[in-house]
């Protein structure tokens, strides 16, 4: 690991170091890597840290922000129409089976805030690998046998962190969100780590937190308690 710059600090990640979380970072900005290596992504993870984007010089970018969006699973809102769609025969929430194309959806999907996804081809493989280790999942919403939404996010411990969502159906993310956090309730995962705050998740019962706090949990949840 080494400091390129001191005001604000940012660092070049080349080995499996990470600096400390409570730097005064610009916009949460901590750093680089030339790789999303296994490794380096369940270090900094397990620390607190993500990465968010992959620029032309195809070096990764790490974030650690000062406020993050926490779903705890017990205060998860489930509207009556919502509950019906869980219900019924139409719709079918499964995991795991179509993890590539999940995460292919979410880079794909236009969103309002965003001009062009984070979501490279780079990113795409190295989480693919995360998954095949075990460490990354697929939650995935399908409507009369289509895929129509989902989402994709890493695992470690009992600590949960969900990257990105899609919807070609009305509420489809959402369904598949409700989904994994009462499979999370019976797991004994207490929240999903939802990162960037945004209102949609408010709406569903999302909570911004310091990231001291947010740290603290991490910490707990990732040795599994």
């Amino acid at each position: 690991m080494l400091k390129l710059n001191d005001n604000p600090p940012f660092y070049l990640l080349d080995n499996l170091e990470f600096p400390s979380p409570y730097e005064d970072y610009e916009d949460g900005l901590v750093g680089a890597s030339e790789d999303l290596e296994i490794d380096r992504l369940l270090k900094g993870y397990s620390q607190g840290f993500f990465p968010w984007y992959q620029d032309k010089d195809d070096m990764f970018y790490w974030y650690c922000i000062k406020e993050r969006m926490f779903l705890f699973v017990d205060d998860i809102k489930i509207t009556k129409k919502l509950a019906q769609k869980l219900r019924s025969d139409k719709w079918e929430i499964r995991y795991n089976t179509n993890f590539r194309e999940v995460i292919k959806n979410c880079a794909r999907i236009k969103r309002k805030e965003e001009n062009e996804t984070w979501i490279s081809d780079n990113f795409i493989n190295s989480y693919t690998a995360l998954h095949e280790a075990g460490f990354a999942i697929s939650v995935e919403s399908y409507y009369e046998g289509e895929l129509v939404g989902g989402f994709y996010g890493v695992g470690i411990g009992k600590y949960f962190s969900g990257e990105s969502m899609f919807a070609k159906k009305s509420d489809a993310s959402k369904l598949a969100l409700i989904y994994f956090a009462l499979s999370c309730r019976e797991n004994g995962v207490e929240f999903i780590d939802c990162q960037v705050p945004s209102e949609h998740l408010k709406s569903m019962g999302g909570k911004v937190l310091k990231m001291e706090e947010c740290l603290a949990l991490i910490k707990k949840a990732v040795k599994g308690k």
